[in-house]
Order: C-alpha cells, then sequence, then structure tokens
C-alpha cells in the first residue's frame, strides 16, 4: 500500500481566525459521496423552533483550500439566520482519499476472494469530481432539519467559486449564488490541447489516469487531474443560469485576466433581459487579500445578496 501524500507536503492557508458568534454553534459533519467521506461543518443559528424552516447555503473553498476557507463567512451567514454547510474536497486534507489499485487485480480463489496492492491518491484537483462533491453537499444540507429546500444558495470562492457557478447551472435546488475571486474561464490554446491529449492517453491506458507529475499550476499546490479540464467550462453554462448572482473580484488579481473570467460572466448575464447579476470589483486587494483586508467587503456583500434572494429576513418570523 503506498500513499502520494509521503512525497508531497502540502499544508493548510492560514486565514485570520474566526470568533464564532455567540448565537450560532457549528457540528463537524461527513458527507458520504460514491463510498468517500467528505470533511464537513454545519453553523446553525441557535435556538430554532422545531418547526421553522431556514434558507441554507453550500459553500467551496478553493484550490489548495480546505472547509476552514469559508468558515467566518458560514458563521456570519448563520448569525443572520440561515443553515450554512462548509466541506473540503475530496483527496484534500480532512476528506478521504480515493484508492487505487497499485498493480493488475490478482485471481481470484475459490471463495472470490484475492489480495492486491493500492494506492492512495491525495491532493488532486479535479473539476468533475469537485462538481460532483458539490452536489452530495447538497443533498446533506437538503436533508438537514429546518431547511427549507426551495431557499438554498451556493457560495463558492476562487476555484470553488467556478464550481458553484457550474452547479448553480445546472442545479434547480440552487435559488442565488455568489462567487468571489472566481476562477470561470475555460483552458484555451497549448493548454487545452494538451489537456485533450492527457484524455486520449488516460483513456488509452497509456498514462496514469488521476494525476500526471507534470499536471501542476504554477504556484500552487496539488496537481491537476488535467484530463478533466479538458470537460469543464463553467461560460459555457451561463445559458442555463437563471438565478440572482453576486460576482466580486480583486482590484489586483494575480493569477488570472478578472475581464477573462468575473468579467466575462457579468457580461454574459448582464445581457439576457430580466437576470439579477452585480459585480463589484473590491479595491486594493490582491487574491488572497479578499479573505484579509477585503473580507469585511466581500462576507457583507455575500450576507446581503443571500438576505435579499433567499428572504433570509422572513426566516425567523415563519
Amino acid at each position: 500500500m503506498t500513499d502520494s501524500r509521503s512525497v508531497q507536503e502540502v499544508t493548510e492557508p492560514v486565514y485570520p481566525p474566526l470568533e464564532m458568534p455567540s448565537d450560532v454553534h457549528r457540528r463537524a459533519v461527513s458527507i458520504w459521496r460514491d463510498g468517500l467521506a467528505l470533511d464537513g461543518d454545519i453553523y446553525r443559528p441557535d435556538a430554532l423552533d422545531e418547526s421553522a424552516k431556514c434558507p441554507a447555503v453550500v459553500l467551496c473553498h478553493g484550490w489548495g483550500g480546505s472547509k476552514l476557507t469559508a468558515e467566518r463567512y458560514a458563521a456570519l451567514f448563520a448569525a443572520s439566520g440561515m443553515i450554512a454547510l462548509t466541506f473540503t474536497q475530496a483527496t484534500w486534507f480532512g476528506s478521504g482519499s480515493r484508492l487505487v489499485l497499485a498493480e493488475e487485480p490478482p485471481q481470484a480463489d475459490e471463495k472470490g476472494e484475492g489480495t492486491t496492492r493500492i494506492r492512495f491518491i491525495w491532493d488532486i484537483v479535479d473539476p468533475v469530481d469537485w462538481l460532483g462533491n458539490f452536489e452530495a453537499a447538497v443533498d446533506y444540507l437538503e436533508g438537514e432539519p429546518n431547511v427549507d429546500h426551495e431557499r438554498i444558495g451556493a457560495w463558492g470562492t476562487s476555484f470553488g467559486g467556478g464550481v458553484a457557478m457550474h452547479v448553480a447551472a445546472n442545479d434547480g435546488r440552487i435559488k442565488a449564488l455568489s462567487v468571489q475571486v472566481a476562477w470561470v474561464a475555460p483552458l484555451k490554446g497549448e493548454r487545452l490541447a494538451q489537456a485533450r491529449r492527457r484524455a486520449v492517453q488516460a483513456a488509452r491506458g497509456e498514462v496514469d489516469p488521476f494525476a500526471q507529475t507534470s499536471d501542476t499550476a504554477p504556484g500552487m499546490p496539488g496537481l491537476a487531474n488535467l484530463a478533466r479540464f479538458a470537460q469543464y467550462d463553467v461560460l459555457g453554462q451561463l445559458d442555463r443560469l437563471r438565478v440572482p448572482t453576486l460576482i466580486l473580484d480583486a482590484e489586483n488579481e494575480e493569477f488570472f485576466p478578472i475581464r477573462e473570467n468575473g468579467g466575462a460572466a457579468f457580461a454574459i448575464l448582464a445581457a439576457r433581459p430580466g437576470q439579477i447579476i452585480e459585480h463589484h470589483v473590491i479595491p486594493g486587494i490582491d487574491h488572497y487579500g479578499i479573505y484579509f483586508g477585503g473580507y469585511d467587503q466581500s462576507s457583507r456583500f455575500a450576507c446581503e445578496w443571500f438576505k435579499r434572494h433567499l428572504a433570509a429576513s422572513a426566516v425567523m418570523n415563519d
């Protein structure tokens, strides 16, 4: 049995500490998808009546993050009358690893049993898998007591912002969306050609289908399942996106051009009659500044968006 994490150290980003509101409590949960446990936390307002129905939000971290990326946002949402769920994507930090055979399956004995070596796969960014994990988190939240199934929102940051937008475009349960510093542009040019070559190679058994050591993103931890990126196009889903959408960007974004990402998404949606859409660029911050100097603005924008479009103000009076 081998473990890929033994040759690759990924450290969790350190965000400003959470000061838990006095009227909110947090509970650790496991979200199951295809036999794999995703590490999650539920944030709930205290003293909810058993019959109360609250709006709720699923929050998704970005590349190299975890459920802690969104904890301050989730606690703020809960203090405003919502139920919030954060979770860590599969193969990262506290969530489960993918298991793959490290050698050809053995011949079964007379009992139909056999032994083989397996490999644990860690720290992989697979956009198709991330979409399914987000859907599983929505499933989990739908079963949480007090959640109003007709008032579920989606929040995402960085790479998770694109994931949240993709899900909101295709899952009718999502009724409002807020994303920040979101990467939504599809691969293009040589990088797209490389992803397509990798998909062909993986399908033909010529390469490891889960990750190649060369499939990295500059300056980012972990590895990319590049073949899956050939299938991932958030902007291509926007003809299906109908819910109120808030897009927040950082003025000094250094990882990707805003005009090809949040700006492009805003332009597409704003051109649609009747679409509820806002785009704000927070001045004076870079990508990671959204969690530091930009936190007060980004969290306030998102919280007010969900309160308005999920009608949180009416919840506690139901």
